[in-house]
């Protein structure tokens, strides 16, 4: 992310019941009904465990740095690598107890078919161990290529991995899952994104602890027009169903490795995944970025995830 800007509070209006550690003031959501029902897919289990709702902040948690994430702020964010560890693969969003939600252009280099790849949820700080609770990390299983992927153009960029084991929800206040949205959320909501990615499109370095800034959802006409003003040129055509664009602010953006990283939007207290870092031209300056829209591929997302 680059120069992230004015941190707000969590934004949520969660039913809190009992703490779930002993000694750390923690605590859980427990809803007993869904708001929003025409926003929610996937989202309400009959347990009363509901997506996109961030937990209390950790009292034990230290404070971010400047411009960084409060600690378990974007509990539904992970980070991909190889099962070795040796490359990053990129970033992604947990939308149920064994499915991430990532793009397919971060994939390319490896096999379609290669299931060594590695998840890591809860994690806020890459550099250190010295946290509250531990990230968890959890191993792939299978992989979902979007079938009209293009990788000359981007469309449809997405892709779906099935863990091998379901993730503990509601155990953990620094791992949840980000709601699906049933319906595009309009512009000009004002949305966050998150990650670990480069600070600087030309000579950044990709963050150890996690960044977010706030960024407006953009019309996509006046997105297109506004990309029409840069090296894209008077003839560029935005896909609309495979993308959205968010940012054109200053200082307030995605960059070089983020690719994945959520967009969320709060709608009454709840947090909808509406895009995916897909592709920008450079980073923080007065150009919008450019995301998966998450709306368009709902029907695929299920398809994949009830899969047997």
């Amino acid at each position: 992310m680059s120069g992230i800007l004015n941190y707000n509070s969590y934004g949520t209006n969660a039913t809190i019941t009992s703490p779930i550690s002993t000694g750390i003031n923690v605590e859980t959501v427990s809803p007993t009904f869904c708001v929003k029902p025409d926003l929610l897919e996937l989202c309400c289990p009959t347990t009363g465990y509901q997506c996109g709702v961030s937990f209390p902040p950790v009292s034990s948690a230290a404070a971010p740095p400047a411009g960084r994430a409060k600690y378990g702020q974007f509990p539904w964010e992970t980070i991909i690598f190889t099962y070795n560890k040796q490359f990053y693969v990129g970033a992604g969003v947990l939308i149920d107890q064994f499915h991430v939600m990532s793009v397919a252009h971060r994939f390319e280099r490896f096999p379609a078919s290669n299931t060594t790849f590695k998840v890591r949820l809860g994690v806020w700080d890459t550099s250190s161990m010295n946290v509250p609770f531990p990230y968890l990390e959890l191993n792939v299983s299978k992989v979902f290529v979007h079938p009209k992927y293009n990788k000359t153009n981007l469309k449809n960029d997405l892709i779906v991995l099935r863990l091998t084991s379901p993730v503990p929800l509601g155990r953990y206040p620094t791992i949840t899952t980000a709601c699906l949205p049933a319906k595009p959320i309009p512009a000009p909501t004002r949305c966050w994104i998150s990650g670990f990615g480069q600070n600087d499109f030309v000579n950044g370095t990709n963050q150890a602890i996690m960044k977010a800034v706030d960024v407006p959802l953009i019309d996509s006409t006046d997105c297109q027009n506004r990309l029409r003003q840069t090296a894209l040129k008077r003839t560029f055509i935005l896909d609309k169903e495979s993308f959205l664009c968010a940012g054109g602010e200053v200082g307030k953006d995605a960059c070089t490795g983020d690719g994945g990283a959520p967009l969320v939007c709060n709608v009454a207290g709840q947090w909808y995944v509406q895009g995916l870092v897909a592709w920008g031209l450079n980073c923080g300056q007065n150009i919008p970025g450019v995301y998966v829209n998450v709306s368009s591929f709902i029907p695929w997302i299920r398809s994949v995830t009830t899969l047997k």
